[in-house]
């Protein structure tokens, strides 16, 4: 009787992970296609198969699904660190980089997930504040010479992550295209470094 019990319970755990992850995929296909304004219960549920009831029963509101989203993006970003030490400056180089690819290679998934940010305050991570710690740990790593911005790592985060989000909100809102977003994200990593290096 138990291991038919754990047989069921097992399939039951299957079942429900492989229905979130329909609802996922479908929300993923929406936003790459669409706007926020059409991810909705009910087209899901259509598109989906699955009742509404059972959309919310995994996600009680469309921002838990954004959630998700967001989380697996942000998840993509520090799966793929770069392979060279923190305490080098390409390292700061290579991730920007790296975080680039993987924002402009799914563009408008990615621009509706910044402009849920900012509308529904769905999504933490790297399009809020931790960014900025994140900024802090690894500038405060770098010799104090080769940094962006200041030698102060905290005053350096805080430039740099407010100039990446200008440039992030602008692309995501369509006045700056990829190409522009590239610049402008790798000119916040790189801000005030060529400007001290003269002025020693």
């Amino acid at each position: 009787m138990e291991t038919t019990l754990d047989g069921r319970s097992i399939r039951g755990e299957r079942t429900r992970l492989a229905t979130r992850q329909r609802i996922v995929d479908e929300s993923r296909r929406v936003l790459r296609s669409g706007t926020l304004l059409d991810l909705t219960v009910q087209g899901l549920a259509q598109e989906t198969g699955l009742s509404r009831v059972t959309i919310y029963q995994h996600f009680p509101t469309i921002q838990d699904i954004l959630s998700v989203l967001s989380s697996e993006t942000i998840g993509s970003i520090f799966a793929h660190l770069p392979e060279v030490a923190p305490t080098e400056r390409s390292y700061l180089e290579e991730f920007v980089s790296r975080m680039l690819d993987l924002f402009i290679s799914d563009s408008h998934l990615v621009r509706n997930l910044v402009l849920a940010t900012v509308l529904g305050d769905s999504v933490s991570g790297l399009f809020k504040g931790d960014m900025e710690a994140l900024l802090v740990d690894l500038l405060g790593q770098l010799d104090p010479e080769i940094r962006p911005v200041d030698s102060d790592p905290v005053l350096s985060a805080r430039v740099m992550s407010t100039y990446f989000r200008g440039a992030l909100y602008g692309w995501a809102a369509g006045f700056i295209d990829d190409k522009a977003f590239a610049t402008e994200v790798r000119r916040a990593s790189t801000l005030g470094v060529s400007s001290r290096r003269s002025s020693t």
